[in-house]
């Protein structure tokens, strides 16, 4: 009983004007607190949108007294310190004369690999490591019919539709049959369809064949099973927001050629990064280039037939 007397206390405060009827966002409340906005500012800010000043004070010292908004502060002054570190790293990057580029090297040797770009977390465009699989010089889309036939292939559809496609990838996942999908692959450019990673649970046995024509890359690779690769398969114009995989990624093109950009991982406190992997920043916000103060450096990098990223 003592524990339940404060909890139905609390239950039965009221703003003294009822914020519900005047519509205080108290989410938006306690983000600005977060993020340092003075509370006589907040209240003022509340009044400019409507709000009466009794509510208005009542619905920010509300917040600010709260033991749930306390232990948010706590993990914001942790996120801060982090980004901290990251902002100081990124400084120390941006200062080498060739942050922004992305070299290219022929037939890496495995031990250099690893020494100056994987352990160091930079990104390379490697070539000559598939010169030798068969995918690269059997692989096109009338060769992917013959080989497998009338089958159905997962892919992400109806994309035009969603502005949040990706980050909506579930409710857009189809399964066609593949010589409708590669038919339109070949008709032109389009966002409006793309054969993922996110198609992987239907394309695994779907398009298993093709993992004939793919084969080792000793020293890089540690495990050579199909099962750790995926097959993208889209016509010109698709697009991938911005996001940060959960893995590091081999990219290896083998029919066109694809665009990446990329954000070094020391500049993730500028990405905006709200939801799971995916950023607020759309494609068009973020080019190639040194970036400001608020957008963070952007390198770029084309791929073709036999590169990898």
């Amino acid at each position: 009983m003592a524990k339940s007397q404060p909890n139905r206390k609390l239950t039965q405060q009221k703003s003294p004007a009822g914020n519900a009827q005047e519509g205080v966002d108290r989410f938006s409340v306690v983000e600005a607190l977060i993020n340092g906005t003075a509370p006589d500012t907040l209240i003022a800010r509340l009044m400019t949108s409507g709000v009466s000043p009794a509510s208005a004070r009542f619905e920010v010292e509300r917040a600010a007294k709260s033991p749930y908004f306390a232990v948010a502060a706590r993990f914001a002054s942790r996120v801060a310190k982090r980004d901290w570190v990251l902002e100081n790293i990124a400084a120390l990057g941006a200062s080498e004369p060739d942050a922004l580029v992305i070299p290219q090297i022929d037939r890496i040797d495995p031990a250099h690999f690893f020494g100056r770009y994987y352990a160091q977390n930079r990104p390379a465009k490697l070539t000559g490591l598939v010169d030798a699989w068969p995918a690269l010089k059997n692989w096109s889309f009338d060769y992917f019919a013959d080989l497998l036939g009338p089958v159905d292939i997962g892919v992400q559809w109806d994309r035009d539709a969603d502005t949040d496609y990706e980050a909506q990838c579930n409710l857009h996942k189809a399964v066609m049959p593949a010589a409708e999908i590669f038919a339109r692959i070949k008709a032109g450019a389009s966002n409006d369809f793309y054969v993922t990673a996110n198609n992987n649970d239907v394309n695994w046995s779907a398009l298993a064949p093709l993992w004939r024509d793919v084969g080792v890359i000793p020293g890089i690779l540690e495990k050579q099973a199909p099962r750790d690769g995926y097959v993208w398969m889209g016509p010109q114009g698709t697009v991938t927001p911005w996001h940060h995989d959960l893995s590091n990624n081999l990219l290896m093109q083998f029919v066109g050629r694809k665009r990446v950009r990329l954000i070094a991982a020391h500049d993730t406190y500028r990405m905006r990064n709200t939801r799971h992997c995916f950023s607020d920043w759309s494609a068009e916000d973020l080019l190639p280039g040194s970036g400001d103060l608020r957008r963070p450096p952007v390198l770029e990098c084309i791929i073709g037939p036999g590169e990898g990223l």
